[in-house]
C-alpha cells in the first residue's frame, strides 16, 4: 500500500515549472547553479591519513569480527576476511556526503545519499561511484592496524 504524499511536497522539478520554468529554460537552471543535478563533482579528503588502532582497546574490538566496520578520523575501517581490512574514506566522491558504510552481505561500500556502490579497492561499481573512493593501506602487526595513505 502506497502512503499519501503529503500536498505540500513538491520535487525540484515541479517547483521549477511553478517559478515559470519550463522545458530548456527548466534545464539549464537544474543543470546549473545551486540545483546542480546534471553533473557528478568528484570530492577528495583533504590531507593523508596514518594512525594506528590497537584492536584490543574496547573502541575498536569489534573489527575483528569479519563483516564489521568503524568510521575513525574520516575513514571507513572494514573487517573482510580474518585479519584483513580494507578502508576508504568516509566522503562519498558523488556529492562530498559522510556517508558511506560498509555492507558485509555485499563486501562492498555503499553511499546511502543517492547510492553510491563501490567495490573494497574503492572502485565505482555504479554511475554514482564512477569517481571512486580514496583507498588507504592498511597492515596488521599483532593487533595493531595500521590505516595509512
Amino acid at each position: 500500500m502506497k502512503e499519501a504524499k503529503n500536498e505540500s511536497e513538491m520535487t525540484r522539478g515541479q517547483f521549477l515549472k511553478r517559478m515559470g520554468f519550463a522545458g530548456a529554460s527548466l534545464l539549464a537552471v537544474y543543470c546549473m547553479g545551486s540545483l546542480s543535478s546534471c553533473q557528478k563533482n568528484t570530492v577528495i579528503p583533504s590531507g593523508p591519513k596514518d594512525f594506528t588502532l590497537n584492536l584490543d582497546d574496547a573502541q575498536f574490538q569489534s573489527l575483528k569480527t569479519v563483516g564489521n566496520y568503524l568510521v575513525v578520523q574520516e575513514v571507513v575501517i572494514a573487517c573482510v576476511a580474518v585479519g584483513t581490512y580494507a578502508a576508504v574514506t568516509v566522503v562519498c566522491s558523488h556529492e562530498g556526503q559522510k556517508r558511506v558504510a560498509y555492507r558485509k552481505t555485499q563486501n562492498d561500500f555503499y553511499c546511502s545519499a543517492h547510492g553510491a556502490l563501490y567495490d573494497i579497492g574503492g572502485k565505482g561499481k555504479n554511475s554514482d561511484g564512477s569517481a571512486g573512493l580514496t583507498l588507504y593501506h592498511t597492515t596488521l602487526s599483532g593487533s595493531n592496524l595500521r590505516i595509512y595513505s
